[in-house]
Order: structure tokens, then C-alpha cells, then sequence
């Protein structure tokens, strides 16, 4: 059974969702957005992998106008600095959206 996409979300409680899923790096959608500028910005797959894994919520979360709750993730490491914008689509994909 799936879960029920909660009503109020506070950011601690995202930042877990948000890890448990991206420890499975196949739950992790680059939308084309966000491929697109990843390109762009020569940002790598495991640089936003890593975003979504360890970074820090920033700003949200937010529902948006899909339904699913947003969060900007920030992640500053060995000098680079990465931010992700992704939305859950709830406890089973995070999809990226953009990044820079």
C-alpha cells in the first residue's frame, strides 16, 4: 500500500524522507529541465546524487502546483557548490528539477 502524501510537512521530517529515498540512487528522476542545466552548468549525476543525499534543505517545504511537496537542496563539497530543486513524488521518487 502506498503512502499517504502528508498534509503539513516540516523540513526535518523531508530531509529523512529525502534521504531514505535517494539511498537508492535508482529512485532519483533528472527531469529534462534539470538534465539540461545539469549539462549546461557541467554538474554530474553523482554531484545531484549526492545533493539529495546529504545536502540541506534551503527553501520549502512547499507543495507545488503538481501536489508534491518541494524542497531546494543545497550541498557544499571539496570546493564545489550544488544546488538541486526537487519535488517527492511521495515516499517512492525524487525528481529533480533543475540544478546549479
Amino acid at each position: 500500500m502506498a503512502e499517504v502524501i502528508p498534509l503539513a510537512l516540516d523540513a526535518s521530517r523531508a530531509l529523512r524522507v529525502l534521504r531514505d529515498i535517494a539511498s537508492d540512487t535508482d529512485r532519483i528522476v533528472i527531469l529534462p529541465h534539470g538534465k539540461k542545466r545539469g549539462r549546461q552548468r557541467n554538474i554530474t549525476r553523482r554531484q545531484i546524487e549526492l545533493c539529495c543525499l546529504k545536502g540541506t534543505i534551503t527553501e520549502g517545504p512547499f507543495q507545488n502546483q503538481h501536489g508534491h511537496w518541494q524542497v531546494t537542496l543545497y550541498r557544499h563539497a571539496a570546493g564545489e557548490e550544488i544546488t538541486c530543486v526537487v519535488a517527492i513524488e511521495w515516499a517512492t521518487k525524487l525528481l529533480v528539477i533543475t540544478t546549479y
